[in-house]
């Protein structure tokens, strides 16, 4: 009866033993991340494929071009819309993945307007978006893709490199703007109308082809009391312009709008 005792009492805990390693095995295969990697390289295979499909059908219509737009969305999101709500080892990867699959939910409310210009803003904005998130699942988790496809998505990895490169020049420009003061400058016979000057570096780092930018006037109570604009063309990286422009108006602190296009373009 001892010896009975002893053996129950180490099957209980050989028993024990195996459902925590089982366990352990299990929780190390609740993780998505591998899964989704695979599933986003089957859900891009699948989108270029239907993406030839298209190029073949000579001046597509609207209808048929929306269409084959509805069906990229659809295999992209057949393959990863339900990672939303898996769990993920790596928290950075979790958070790539739910922003890549809301831009794909962008791009499918674009589809509808796209013969408008809001819409067109709207998919290209998304197609950004989306290309920049892959540069990071590319670079970050090793994202591969079929032989016949490592062109595809070499394209799409230049376009996202672009927009990661756009919106750094825009920061750098904004910040660019905000950083100039005016300056009166007497003139010998001062009127009404006084002129204000700025000499301003381009610390971008890059050569601005052509530069525009609203100036807004406000004065001390935040109030816009007018506007004029300033232009620069071929202003290279390191370069200094003067910008300047007369106004009868009092002011206390003007605001920059820019617009801008670079020379690499």
């Amino acid at each position: 009866m001892k010896k009975l005792s002893i053996f129950l009492f180490s099957f209980g805990i050989l028993l024990v033993t195996l459902s925590a390693c089982g366990n352990t095995s299990n929780n190390k295969n609740e993780y998505a991340d591998k899964p989704f990697m695979s599933d986003l390289a089957r859900g891009l295979e699948n989108r270029w494929k239907d993406a030839d499909e298209l190029d073949k059908i000579k001046d597509p219509s609207n209808s048929q071009t929306k269409e084959y737009y509805n069906k990229f969305i659809k295999d992209e999101l057949d393959a990863v819309s339900s990672y939303k709500d898996k769990k993920f080892k790596d928290s950075k990867l979790q958070a790539l993945v739910l922003q890549y699959i809301n831009v794909l939910d962008d791009s499918k409310d674009a589809i509808n307007s796209l013969d408008t210009l809001d819409g067109i803003n709207k998919w290209n904005d998304a197609y950004n978006s989306r290309t920049k998130i892959l540069v990071q699942f590319k670079n970050d988790y090793n994202l591969k893709v079929d032989s016949k496809y490592k062109s595809y998505l070499s394209d799409l990895e230049k376009d996202g490199q672009k927009a990661v490169k756009k919106d750094e020049v825009k920061e750098k420009i904004t910040t660019l703007v905000n950083g100039i003061v005016f300056n009166y400058k007497p003139q010998e016979y001062d009127g009404t109308y006084k002129k204000y000057e700025a000499t301003v570096e381009n610390t971008t780092g890059s050569d601005i082809s052509n530069f525009n930018g609203q100036v807004n006037l406000v004065d001390s109570s935040g109030v816009t009391v007018g506007n004029t604009y300033i232009s620069a063309q071929n202003w290279k990286s390191g370069s200094k312009v003067l910008f300047e422009f007369t106004t009868d108006k009092k002011f206390d602190k003007t605001v920059i709008t820019p617009e801008y296009s670079l020379a690499d373009q």
